[in-house]
């Protein structure tokens, strides 16, 4: 029987907590990212999220070209805002080909742990902040 082999993750996900001036409220970003940079577009990573009790799907299901093809180098990337989320949360993220991380994370008011990870994951989960465009 052959092991499986160890993939590099394809998606990065930065969880932590901003401000946001528009809205002038405090938000928890969640922004997923290729690995990839892509030298033609900044692609849109099409993510739909849901949110239950105390359950997290972030489900990814493609990319999208950005709607202005002005050139632009980067990592494709998906964003969700979301306020008063306080607690322990059981994260799942959902790839097209339906495969699962799953993660358990903790929000505070002032931080972000994630406690526990999948042992090959495809995608990196970080409480690091990056700097929104």
């Amino acid at each position: 029987m052959r092991a499986k082999q160890k993939r590099d993750p394809i998606y990065t996900l930065n969880i932590f907590h901003h401000y946001d001036e528009k809205t002038k409220r405090n938000v928890i970003v969640f922004l997923v990212q290729t690995t990839k940079i892509f030298v033609s577009f900044r692609y849109e990573i099409l993510l739909e999220d849901e949110i239950k009790e105390r359950a997290i799907i972030l489900k990814i299901t493609g990319l999208h070209a950005p709607e202005l093809l002005l050139p632009k180098t980067g990592p494709a990337q998906a964003r969700r805002d979301y306020q008063n989320l306080m607690g322990e949360f059981n994260l799942t993220v959902i790839k097209q080909d339906k495969t699962r991380n799953e993660f358990l994370i903790q929000i505070t008011q002032d931080n972000i742990e994630v406690k526990k990870k999948p042992k090959i994951p495809f995608i990196l989960v970080s409480n690091e902040p990056v700097e929104l465009s």
